[in-house]
């Protein structure tokens, strides 16, 4: 270990004599101040689309409001017409009925009025004579009786008609004002319909509009998206520039003790629901967030980037010959950029920052600046 110290000692020695400040140091440090740019106007858009969406939520639950309304209201307006046709057909009953008693009162009226000439035409003497002419006493009251209940019958028939015409006509009259009334209350629940409609229209016009303003900044977020992917390839480009250090030999050990569990290996993947290419492997398991993150190999601190997106808080050691190891997402990191480190040194804390949906150590090994398979290489894995 001593004599694998030295030569990583002399690796830096001769890095610090020879090489000069990285000519791509002040290239990476823009793309990297670029890339913050992005994601913060990435988080933006976001920001903005979830509010747009809980709009969009709140104007379609309006919507079905006045829809609901409306459809109610269409079906009082529905029910009120036909309210409206039975009233009109009962008035038009009634009317008939009137017009029936007005013909029978005519019909009873014209045959008393008859009667009454044909008695004034026969001069009253021949009634009288009827009546003397009677056999008997008892003859005679029969006979005037009855000549006088033939005039009460006509006259309570024609009061029965008139009282019963009288009460046709009221029953009309009610009938008329109730029409009356659900007329006024159709003109009522027609312009509620009109209002409501309009509100319909306009909250459709809104949830439209809104919906649209989502696709939009949506659109727009993909393009970041893909932009920000651009510029993380650039990024990674510049980091993985070859290497003067010479390799420092030994073996690459597994970089989480105790941890063996990889909730995500290298290769293609889907992400988001979109096939994604992942570059590494993801350590996880219950209890692993804020254990230690170690030096796979001896190596020199390459970078040191506390980033708010992709990796996050991350890290890159040289481990010469064009090996390189990063390890990403960590919620806090333990060295600084040229600290040399012998392998097994913590280099952070395993945690969940930037693009992360739980905790877990993003590590990747790359040779001159290519990205290959971990487990290929990485030895001591604990199990799982």
């Amino acid at each position: 270990m001593k004599k694998r110290i030295i030569c990583l000692f002399m690796a830096i020695s001769m890095l610090l004599i020879v090489l000069p400040s990285p000519v791509h140091g002040d290239d990476l440090a823009d793309a990297l101040a670029r890339q913050r740019e992005l994601q913060e106007r990435l988080n933006e858009i976001n920001r903005q689309i979830n509010e747009i969406k809980d709009n969009v939520q709140k104007l379609a639950a309006m919507r079905e409001t006045h829809a609901e309304r409306l459809n109610n209201v269409k079906e009082q307006i529905e029910n009120l017409k036909i309210e409206i046709e039975n009233t009109k057909l009962a008035i038009a009953e009634k009317q008939q009925e009137l017009d029936e008693k007005q013909m029978e009162l005519d019909y009873n009226i014209d045959q008393f009025a008859r009667r009454l000439r044909t008695i004034y035409m026969s001069n009253d003497s021949n009634d009288m004579s009827v009546l003397l002419g009677s056999s008997s006493f008892s003859e005679f009251l029969v006979l005037g009786e009855y000549m006088r209940s033939i005039s009460v019958r006509d006259t309570n028939l024609i009061s029965d008609i008139t009282d019963a015409k009288a009460e046709i006509a009221e029953m009309k009259k009610e009938l008329e004002v109730s029409l009356i009334a659900l007329e006024d209350l159709q003109a009522e629940l027609d312009l509620k319909y009109e209002q409501l409609a309009a509100l319909l229209r306009e909250a459709d016009s809104d949830l439209s509009q809104a919906k649209a303003m989502q696709h939009a900044r949506e659109d727009e977020s993909e393009e970041i998206l893909k932009e920000i992917a651009r510029q993380n390839e650039y990024i990674a480009q510049l980091m993985n520039q070859p290497s003067d250090i010479e390799y420092v030999g030994g073996y690459f050990t597994w970089p989480v003790p105790g941890f063996g569990w990889i909730s995500s290996g290298y290769g293609m993947r889907i992400l988001y629901g979109r096939e994604n290419f992942h570059g590494g492997i993801d350590i996880a398991g219950r209890g692993i967030y804020g254990k230690s993150a170690i030096a796979s190999n001896d190596g020199i601190v390459q970078k040191v980037i506390y980033g708010s997106t992709g990796y996050g808080y991350y890290v890159i050691v040289d481990h010469g010959g064009g090996y390189k190891t990063l390890y990403a997402h960590l919620s806090s990191i333990y060295v600084s950029e040229g600290d040399f480190l012998v392998q097994g040194t913590p280099v952070g804390a395993v945690g969940s920052t930037g693009n992360s949906t739980g905790p877990h150590l993003h590590f990747e090994i790359r040779i001159d600046g290519e990205r290959v398979d971990p487990t290929s290489i990485l030895q001591d894995r604990p199990s799982s």
